[in-house]
């Protein structure tokens, strides 16, 4: 409904600086999901997450990946994939790989989300590879049960995790892909294989784009301006953003490596019918600069 309405997802990642992935079973994504069947671990370790969210006002990602063989899962040994934003300008986030049992896991999540304590997770080395997760979590929106299922469906060949709910149900199937931190709605079986193989022109993908959680929304809105401009090499630019809204105007000015060649204003204004929210006060009259500079 929403890619037949014409709705554009930019803008719509969710914003965090550390995400972590963790492999669980298809049956146990609903039960981790719900207060009242999670386990007295998990449920101090969330607690915990809450008060620091609360009192730092950032928040955390979190989604759980299907194991390759669900025969063949053993819970003392997950693999958790923890995703950390680096200092300054970047293109993608640090990785670190983890097995781990269930205490060791939301020691996880408290250590690197929140800055407390230090888990016992065995540290392993990461795949030198992209992680694209798939969202399929029907129980928690039909639409991504059925077509992120159906995309899946077609594409064996290639490296996708079934994944639960990570937001932005309305452009599925999305698509999270790490550690570079960027969501993608609206795919067909032949979109992602672009985006996988990284074929074609890059500029062609710019619509499915929903943004890098690296940014607020408005600067998500102009990255994905200048992605539609620039291609792949945009993506691969180190490159940051900050907003600030004077007056009746909004500016996300952002950074990019000197050998772009790049010093230029991109500009993103809502749509006549945009509503007002909480990131866009009175959205109808402001305007989104992203402003491109030199960072030697």
């Amino acid at each position: 409904m929403s890619r037949r309405s014409g709705e554009s997802p930019h803008g719509s990642a969710h914003r965090w600086d550390t995400c972590i992935a963790f492999e669980s079973p298809v049956r146990e994504w609903d039960a981790l999901r719900d207060l009242a069947r999670m386990s007295e671990v998990q449920r101090r370790a969330l607690e915990g997450l809450s008060d620091w969210s609360s009192h730092s006002g950032l928040g955390y990602g979190w989604l759980m990946f299907a194991p390759a063989d669900p025969a063949a899962f053993d819970p003392t040994r997950r693999r958790v994939r923890v995703y950390t934003r680096p200092a300054g300008a970047f293109a993608e986030y640090r990785q670190r790989d983890y097995l781990a049992d269930e205490d060791a896991l939301w020691a996880l999540f408290l250590q690197y989300a929140a800055g407390v304590g230090v888990s016992q997770a065995r540290e392993i080395a990461p795949l030198q590879l992209s992680d694209w997760y798939l969202c399929t979590h029907g129980r928690v929106d039909s639409a991504c049960g059925k077509y992120g299922a159906a995309l899946l469906r077609q594409l064996p060949e290639h490296r996708l995790y079934r994944t639960s709910h990570f937001g932005g149900h309305q452009y599925a199937p999305t698509l999270l892909e790490l550690p570079a931190g960027r969501s993608w709605g609206h795919l067909t079986p032949e979109l992602t294989r672009q985006l996988l193989e990284r074929s074609g022109d890059g500029r062609a993908l710019a619509p499915y784009y929903r943004g890098w959680s690296a940014l607020p929304e408005a600067a998500q809105r102009a990255d994905a301006a200048a992605f539609a401009q620039y291609g792949w090499r945009w993506l691969d630019a180190p490159r940051c953003a900050e907003v600030s809204w004077e007056g009746r105007q909004a500016s996300a000015c952002g950074s990019k490596p000197r050998r772009m060649g790049l010093s230029r204003l991109l500009h993103w204004k809502p749509p006549e019918n945009a509503p007002t929210c909480c990131s866009f006060p009175a959205a109808r009259t402001h305007l989104t600069c992203f402003r491109l500079r030199s960072t030697g």
